[in-house]
């Protein structure tokens, strides 16, 4: 994704509106695999501040997921913040012990396509669920315990908690 930024720099307006697509089917990440349902949306602006240029942009992404207690699939989202200050990437060596959100640009364009990509990548769940109060498969034999229950017993017991155990019986 590649805006231009020559309007901008060249002072006929002050600020660029976004709203643009990016149509993925999936991303790859490590070992995991996110199956995007809709192309993922990118809304916002790059406006002119004093000396600076900044980017603030939100990006929607709705993707299938499988849940981490019964494995079932369901469709899941992220909305993200993508936001920072537009430095020429001739400047990348002085720049790079600033603090703040830097997105580089060369010429008049700015590719946000990696940016984009990574702000959803960095935006995932640590852990999935499909709804709050999903109870998971049983430990023992796998049944999935949000249909029916099990008559599995769990006597699987930390050995450091075996001695409060016996305070209870």
């Amino acid at each position: 994704m590649k805006l231009d930024l020559s309007r901008l720099f060249d002072k006929i307006v002050y600020k660029i509106e976004i709203s643009e697509t990016l149509d993925f089917e999936k991303l790859e990440i490590a070992n995991k695999t996110l199956n995007l349902i809709k192309p993922v949306k990118i809304e916002g602006e790059i406006h002119k501040t004093g000396e600076s240029y900044i980017l603030n942009t939100s990006i929607y992404c709705e993707y299938n997921e499988y849940c981490d207690r019964c494995l079932k699939e369901f469709p899941n989202k992220i909305e993200a913040v993508l936001s920072g200050r537009l430095i020429e990437m001739s400047k990348k060596k002085e720049t790079q012990d600033d603090v703040e959100n830097l997105i580089y640009y060369e010429g008049d364009d700015v590719y946000l396509e990696e940016l984009v990509i990574s702000t959803i990548l960095l935006s995932l769940p640590m852990k999935s669920l499909c709804d709050e109060g999903c109870k998971g498969l049983c430990p023992v034999c796998g049944t999935d315990l949000n249909k029916e229950q099990c008559d599995c017993e769990d006597n699987d017991i930390d050995p450091r908690l075996a001695k409060l155990k016996e305070l209870l019986d």
